[in-house]
């Protein structure tokens, strides 16, 4: 029987959490004195004593009584009831006390749901079929309801705002808690605990609506980690945060994992600030583990994997950056990579760098500069909106775009891209004279023409189709403009074939993949044949691969029609890739507008904007500090910065 005694001596030193399900359904108790409104006077027990204490007599239901094994799945195959194939295929993991377990894989694959397994979720509340044995915190998952991992499992999702139901930190913190009925000055103490872990000791008594992304999704971990989790699951926590916000997530969880011996499984794309920190990884492909191993020795060779729609695409798409630079540096010197060479930080690339040296045969290879020409495009003069008069988001905004480009819009979260870009579709009304499209104030526009100038997509595809056919999906912006019945054919078969979706023209919209449906919003925007198109985080929700897929797509468009694109994003390393330009939006303000390359050799703009280089960036920079003899300068790419090495190399040696 778990005791809940703070003063029991523990009987180890580490910690050993013991969750919330942190249910929005249970009703809340009746406690005689409220932890929300009790003077915070307690002073708290050490923190890993008070874990050790909880967990100090609790003992499996079932399975195997080793206490260091936290997740224990053999030959599990899981199939969603209406479902003709299994989404999870003979799975079998064992994570042990301690772990903090990184899991990789394209969409689709089946990440989501075995993160829903480690609780019960699956398969009691995503209802289908359950093949195989899956034991959890020493309890049987087809044998045990989900609230009964309420005191093992803690689970963090995407996004802070679907989870988080209080308007104060500390009631937040304490509501799992409460539903749990423990004692108030347990309660106290560990919502003390919980928020001193995850960097947040002064911010009880604060709304949470005045919080960055970061600081609500570390609200939502110690909103779990509050009720001592044996297993902490967190399902791509930092997909909706900018980068200083992932950086703090990520430096919480590391600390979590090392400092009290958090078990950790965790699914997220974004790893170039992760690679380090994790103990194992994880590979996941059509529903199935492909690689199970040390981080080094997961990033030390290209893999393939299959997308939704069975194509066959790079694993490596989920590699560190550095890991990537390894790879181009190993095949440059026509050597093998060994694991125990490969970097998981930026410091071990500039080791590796530094020490590294061409092969006499090797050449660098250069790309000329693409001369594209551009024409006016939109011009904002001294723009300034709020949705409340007296608080104003955008402030004295100028900014000019030209035709035949791909412009990144960068900020924190809350800086005002968004709020711009609706301004430039119409969605928001814009102020009279302050926003010139192609020769007209957009102010005086209606809907209809704005949108045959400028296209949107949204962050989620589905909020975009109206019909329930593709091809249909694509003429309508056509149909309700009047144009011929031969026109509308023969957009409909350029743009079906420009995005791939011919061999589809009949299916429904949300039956295809969340590939497809991304493409197909595009090309419903496409098809109308927009001078400016903006894209509104389009790696949101999106694995590496996809966002390059559409990345592409994009790059093809502003070949073949000059159009601009204009996306609003946090992702660095695509910035890096495909952007021609960036603009920095720093509280309504434009704070840099220029090349990428010159945004990233600002440091203390990237600070203010919440923003981080890229990692080849970093590493060639500390290169040319390190030895600034051999000439090298920053830059944005693995190939750029191998070329800048073998070139160097053939310097050094005549």
């Amino acid at each position: 029987m778990t005791t809940n005694d703070p003063t029991k001596t523990p009987t180890t030193a580490s910690p050993q959490f013991a969750s919330t399900s942190h249910s929005r359904s249970t009703a809340r108790p009746i406690l005689t004195v409220s932890a929300r409104n009790a003077p915070n006077r307690i002073p708290p027990a050490d923190f890993a004593s008070l874990l050790e204490a909880t967990n100090a007599d609790a003992s499996p239901c079932h399975g195997s009584l080793d206490t260091e094994v936290v997740v224990d799945l053999s030959g599990v195959t899981y199939t969603y009831e209406g479902e003709a194939d299994p989404v999870l295929r003979n799975v079998s993991l064992r994570v042990n006390r301690s772990e903090f377990v990184l899991v990789l894989g394209p969409s689709g694959c089946g990440k989501s749901t075995l993160l829903h397994l480690l609780n019960g979720s699956v398969p009691h509340i995503l209802n289908g079929t359950l093949e195989g044995t899956a034991v959890i915190c020493g309890k049987v998952v087809a044998e045990t309801k989900v609230a009964d991992f309420a005191t093992d499992v803690g689970m963090v999702f995407q996004d802070p705002d679907a989870q988080i139901i209080n308007t104060r930190v500390r009631d937040e913190v304490c509501f799992g808690l409460e539903n749990l009925c423990r004692r108030v000055d347990e309660i106290l103490a560990c919502q003390k605990e919980a928020l001193d872990c995850v960097g947040l000791p002064d911010f009880g008594d604060r709304s949470i609506f005045e919080l960055s992304g970061g600081q609500k999704q570390r609200v939502s971990i110690a909103a779990v980690l509050a009720a001592r989790p044996r297993l902490l699951v967190l399902d791509e926590p930092t997909a909706n945060l900018d980068p200083a916000g992932m950086a703090e997530v990520f430096a919480v969880l590391a600390r979590l994992n090392r400092e009290y011996g958090t078990t950790i499984v965790m699914v997220e794309h974004r790893v170039d600030e992760l690679a380090d920190k994790v103990s194992r990884v994880v590979l996941m492909d059509q529903g199935a583990i492909v690689f199970d191993g040390s981080p080094r020795a997961a990033f030390s060779a290209r893999r393939v994997v299959h997308s939704e729609e069975a194509d066959i695409v790079p694993a490596a798409s989920w590699f560190p950056q550095v890991a990537e630079l390894a790879m181009d540096l190993a095949a440059a010197s026509r050597r093998e990579l060994l694991p125990d060479q490969v970097p998981l930080c930026i410091a071990d690339a500039v080791d590796l760098c530094a020490a590294w040296s061409a092969p006499k045969e090797a050449v660098a290879v250069t790309t000329p500069p693409v001369e594209r020409l551009k024409k006016p495009l939109l011009a904002i003069k001294s723009l300034s909106f709020g949705y409340d008069r007296n608080t104003p988001i955008l402030k004295k905004v100028d900014l000019a775009l030209e035709s035949n480009a791909i412009v990144a819009l960068l900020g924190r979260n809350g800086s005002g891209k968004t709020t711009l870009a609706r301004l430039l579709v119409g969605i928001n009304a814009a102020p009279a004279g302050a926003i010139d499209l192609g020769g007209k104030d957009l102010s005086k526009l209606g809907a209809r023409e704005i949108a045959a100038y400028v296209g949107y997509v949204f962050q989620n595809p589905d909020h975009q189709f109206v019909t329930d056919q593709v091809d249909e999906e694509i003429a309508y912006g056509l149909k309700v403009r009047n144009y011929s019945v031969d026109e509308i054919a023969r957009r409909v078969d350029e743009v079906l074939a420009i995005v791939d979706l011919k061999r589809y023209r009949h299916r429904s919209p949300f039956s295809l993949s969340l590939g497809e449906r991304r493409r197909l919003s595009v090309a419903t925007m496409l098809v109308l044949e927009p001078h400016l198109l903006v894209l509104d985080e389009p790696t949101i929700g999106q694995d590496y691969e996809r966002a390059q897929q559409l990345m592409g797509l994009m790059a093809r468009l502003r070949e073949r029609y000059g159009t601009t694109i204009l996306m609003i994003t946090h992702d660095v390393r695509l910035v890096a890739q495909w952007a021609d330009r960036a603009v920095v939006l720093r509280s309504g303000e434009i704070a840099f507008d220029g090349a990428p390359i010159e945004l990233f050799g600002d440091a203390d703009l990237l600070q203010s904007a919440g923003l981080l280089a890229p990692p080849i960036h970093e590493v060639s920079r500390l290169l040319a500090v390190r030895n600034p003899e051999r000439g090298i300068r920053p830059v944005l790419s693995s190939r750029e910065l191998v070329n800048a090495l073998v070139a160097t190399g053939r310097k050094t040696s005549q």
